[in-house]
């Protein structure tokens, strides 16, 4: 975030200059992947570990839904792009 006269200045990627993120959590020590069509036009994007106490889940992101795991299937998230597929077969992965 570049600062300026009137402090912090945000803006918001569009799905025309990226396709995801992709983030590493050091406390859970997993990667998390969040296709764009999920994020566009928000500045913020926090992912739940945890049930929010009051029972909520709409409107939420929970970070197990994002998780990439040993075998990164994108081709699953992103309609049109190259299939990747990790060991064969996968559950020889543990």
């Amino acid at each position: 975030m570049p600062a300026c006269r009137e402090g912090m200045r945000t803006r918001s990627y569009t799905s025309e200059e990226i396709d995801a993120i992709a983030a590493y959590c050091p406390e859970t020590g997993a990667c998390y992947y969040l296709p764009m069509a999920e994020i566009a036009g928000r500045q913020v994007v926090h992912l739940r570990t945890e049930p929010a106490r009051n029972g909520q889940r709409k409107r939420l992101h929970f970070a197990e839904q994002y998780r990439l795991g040993a075998i990164a299937q994108l081709g699953e998230r992103l309609a049109g792009s190259q299939k990747v597929a990790g060991s064969s077969p996968a559950s020889s992965i543990a």
